[in-house]
Formats: structure tokens, C-alpha cells, sequence
């Protein structure tokens, strides 16, 4: 099987574009497009991407599995062109809609995406979208609607979110990001400056899986060697924030947050305060509250139910669908005209002869 490149993100401008590499060989294949970056699994790095022997962008490169590499891009359509043209694109209407949620059953980042999918493989998502194409008018628009509303909250149990941890130096960053991750994976110390490169982590929000991201702390900076490397990590944790699909920004309490736009402010060291301001946790002397208020933060911003799996239920599991069945939401496109994302292919389990 060949290395399958796709477009994780929507298409078009946008400040940052995700690009995914699956399949055997997919890491050979990211590193011949890094100038052979030192990628291993696990590891979120910063790299040069190199096509036709120039360096055409910056990117962030998570690496999932050796089969299964992400590149977080400058959002430039024609670079993402570029990228998608370096391999086959994934196969649309080649495999039926079971076998291809089978096929994705394989990678599941955590067990409740492991039971949507097996959901799909045996038939839930064919007998909706069936009844949705036997639908006509209001009705057809607002069952598309409602799949569509699952596909976009499903994404975040199938494709785990980048949750980048960010804030001043000694906000206590790395400490919580060892509590989430479950081990002692970034080094803590009272001395500013500690972290200087990125350390990443899968971790689980409640249900939720995520990919978590510790960056080096804001400060100013006085001249030498010593704070051109830590620069450099700052100007890493900036590239990571910009690619974040949350940033949650670590302001010990009695500081002044200063977070960046967009960014969602957590307060941390609880216990050095009585009492402390509400929503505010200490990982070290509370760990669960910590927990438990991080996965709050996450629910609340892309509003997620406290489970991603109902037994049975119907969910689209590729962007396209979910596409497909917003516009047919919004009545810009008939059911016909979706039917090759939809229903691209015949029931493989359906027997020979059989009607399509």
C-alpha cells in the first residue's frame, strides 16, 4: 500500500494548513520532504520543508506513528498543492463506506473513537445516509444537518486536538503538562527558562484524546548565548500556538494573564492564594480538579459532550462527508450531486448480483 496524502484542514487561505502522510513509509516520506528530519514517533518538531531542492515553508511536524505524519503549514493553497502532488491522494469511492471506517478502526487514537468507527463498519452511517437520500425538502436538510453537527464533534475523538500549553516562565506549564500526560516527561525546575524546545504528549481529557504540547515561557530576553537558544524556543512556542486548535494560556494567580487573542486563560498555583478565584488549579496539590478543569475548557470550547460515543449511532468520519452534508444542509447542493462523498461505493458486504 502507498503512502496517502490528504488535506486535514478546509480548503483555501487560512493561517495554517494541516497536511496528513498515512500508510507504509509514511515518515521516509516526511523526512525526504524535511531534508531528513530526526522525526520519530511521538515526536513535534519544528522542520524546513524542501521540494525541488528549496526550502518553501517552516512547518510543524507531529508524528503520530511511523504511518501517520502530520505537517502543520503556513496556510498557502498552492503549497498544499504542491505537498498533495508528492503522493497518491487517499482513494475516493475505491472502498466501500464500512471498509473504509474499518481501515480507520486500525489508527484509533483512543477507545471511544475505536467504537464510532466500529459503529460505521457495521452499517450505522450507510442506513442513515439512505434514509437522508429518501428524504426530500426540510426534512432532507435537517438530517444532513444534525450528521453533520455529529462529523464535526466525532472529529475531535478521531483526529485528537492540539492542545498547546503556553504563559510567562514558572507558570507552572510543565507541571501541569506532566499531570495530563500521565509522566514525568518535561523537566520542572524554579529556574525561568527551563523549557527550550517543544516536549509533546498524548493524553486523555476525560473521553477526550488530545495531543499535548509544553512550550518554553514568554519573558524578555538579555543578550548572549544562552538567550539565543531560549529565543529560539520562544520563537517555537509562537509557531506552536499558531497552529493550535487551543491555546491554554498559564497565569499563576495575582499575575496579570496578558494572553494572546484566541487564547483561553487558566490560572494556576491555587494554593499559594486563600481563596482562590473560581475556575483557578494547582496540579500539584489538587491534580484531579486539574484535570477535570482543563477537560471543562476543552468541552467548552468546541462544544463537546462529556462522552464522544453513543452506542449505534450514526457518524460521519471524513472531512468530505461532513462537507458534503453541510452543503446539502444549507441547500446548496441536491442529494444527487453528494452522492459520490456519501455513498462512494457499493456495500462490499452486499452479495454479489444484488441491487446497488
Amino acid at each position: 500500500m502507498s503512502v496517502l496524502v490528504r488535506e486535514r484542514t478546509p480548503r483555501g487561505a487560512g493561517a495554517v494548513s494541516v497536511v496528513a502522510f498515512e500508510g507504509p513509509g509514511a515518515l521516509e516520506r516526511v523526512r525526504a520532504l524535511t531534508a531528513g528530519a530526526a522525526l520519530a514517533p511521538g515526536d513535534t518538531r519544528l522542520v524546513r520543508v524542501v521540494l525541488d531542492d528549496q526550502v518553501v515553508d517552516e512547518a510543524l511536524a507531529v508524528c503520530l506513528a511511523t504511518h501517520h505524519v502530520e505537517l502543520h503549514l503556513h496556510g498557502s493553497p498552492p503549497l498544499v498543492r504542491e505537498l498533495l502532488a508528492t503522493a497518491p491522494p487517499a482513494p475516493v469511492g475505491s472502498e466501500s463506506l464500512e471498509a473504509r471506517a474499518a481501515r480507520a478502526l486500525e489508527n484509533a487514537p483512543c477507545e471511544s473513537a475505536a467504537r464510532i468507527l466500529l459503529d460505521q463498519s457495521e452499517g450505522a452511517l450507510r442506513a442513515a445516509l439512505e434514509q437522508l437520500m429518501r428524504a426530500q425538502g426540510a426534512e432532507s436538510r435537517a438530517l444532513a444537518g444534525e450528521l453533520a453537527r455529529r462529523g464535526r464533534i466525532a472529529r475531535y475523538a478521531l483526529e485528537p486536538a492540539l492542545v498547546v500549553l503556553a504563559g510567562r516562565v514558572n507558570a507552572g506549564k510543565s507541571t501541569l503538562f506532566n499531570l495530563l500526560a500521565g509522566e514525568e516527561r518535561a523537566l520542572v525546575a524554579d529556574e525561568p527558562g527551563t523549557t527550550r524546545d517543544i516536549v509533546a504528549a498524548d493524553a486523555l481529557l476525560g473521553a477526550w484524546p488530545v495531543r499535548l504540547l509544553d512550550t518554553a515561557g514568554d519573558r524578555t530576553l538579555a543578550k548572549g548565548a544562552q538567550a539565543t537558544i531560549e529565543a529560539e524556543g520562544q520563537r517555537r512556542a509562537r509557531r506552536a500556538r499558531e497552529a493550535a486548535d487551543i491555546v491554554l494560556w498559564l497565569a499563576p494567580v495575582g499575575t496579570a494573564a496578558d494572553a494572546p487573542v484566541g487564547s483561553v486563560t487558566l490560572n494556576t498555583q491555587a494554593d499559594r492564594v486563600r481563596p482562590p478565584p473560581p475556575g483557578a488549579i494547582s496540579a500539584l496539590v489538587d491534580p484531579d480538579g486539574a484535570r477535570a478543569r482543563v477537560g471543562e475548557i476543552l468541552r467548552a470550547r468546541f462544544a463537546l459532550p462529556l462522552e464522544p460515543w453513543t452506542p449505534g449511532l450514526a457518524v460521519p468520519f471524513e472531512s468530505s462527508q461532513c462537507d458534503a452534508l453541510d452543503a446539502l444542509a444549507r441547500g446548496a447542493i441536491r442529494a444527487a450531486d453528494a452522492s459520490r462523498d456519501l455513498l462512494a461505493a457499493r456495500d462490499d458486504r452486499r452479495p454479489a448480483g444484488s441491487a446497488s
